[in-house]
């Protein structure tokens, strides 16, 4: 059966935050492994997309999804185009009957709707797209399309979580470098590990950008394998390639 979890925040706009279940991957991409880069076989993708387009209400090749690239390229959808062709990280969208994608297996996945102008974006938020303003990107194509900040709405989906998110001194010093102030993002423990904060630091942008209504649905991707893929998990066990979920909002 397939599974996804929603917000009230976006209850205006079909959507879903979908879990790895329901689809028909087998191996390590069990089950519903919708990326199209994956070592998966290309017919269980197809069909793992079919089904997350069916319970959006789409056709198949109304499901858009990108190349993603970790950048902070934001891409206008005005019709439909071939998934997978067009490279960036973020979607934004006034027209109907689109679905936007983003896939996801640790970054987090974040949805933007704005109710009043009837405005939506998606976006793909790892560590190099936060500290590359791939969310302001994304809320700027937003404005360009008619949206007012005062307006919009924004969810944090499933990502790993800070404490499973273990970096590297010099990971610490890029942010760092970029702005002193992400010190706070950071926790060191007694063994010298340092922690990162990915949906705090996603949720202090937002909030520096004037969205107020946002939620963050606190879902660990790392920690809980029966729900998610995680990339960062089957690295740590040698596993090698891992399938990746799909978040996907469409205006109604």
């Amino acid at each position: 059966m397939i599974h996804n979890l929603k917000s009230k925040l976006l209850d205006e706009f079909s959507h879903g935050f979908f879990l790895r279940q329901g689809g028909v991957s087998t191996g390590p991409f069990e089950s519903l492994n919708c990326d199209l880069n994956s070592n998966d076989e290309e017919s269980s993708i197809l069909s793992n997309r079919a089904i997350i387009a069916q319970n959006m209400g789409l056709e198949p090749s109304n499901l858009i999804t990108l190349k993603q690239i970790h950048s902070s390229k934001v891409i206008k959808i005005e019709t439909p185009v071939d998934s997978n062709l067009i490279e960036g990280d973020a979607m934004v969208t006034s027209s109907k009957g689109i679905g936007l994608g983003i896939l996801t297996a640790d970054c987090a996945p974040v949805m933007f709707t704005e109710n009043k102008a009837r405005i939506i974006g998606i976006a793909h938020v790892g560590w190099r797209g936060a500290l590359d303003s791939i969310i302001e990107n994304t809320i700027l194509k937003m404005t360009e399309l008619g949206a007012e900040i005062k307006f919009l709405n924004a969810v944090i989906g499933p990502c790993i979580q800070k404490e499973n998110y273990e970096i590297g001194a010099e990971f610490l010093e890029r942010f760092l470098n970029k702005d002193p102030n992400h010190l706070k993002y950071f926790n060191t423990d007694e063994n010298e590990k340092i922690w990162f904060d990915l949906p705090g630091l996603i949720l202090a942008k937002l909030l520096s950008i004037g969205i107020t209504t946002t939620e963050n649905l606190g879902q660990c991707t790392f920690a809980l394998s029966d729900d998610f893929f995680s990339h960062r998990r089957n690295q740590k066990n040698n596993l090698g390639d891992c399938g990746r979920m799909i978040s996907a909002i469409k205006i109604c």
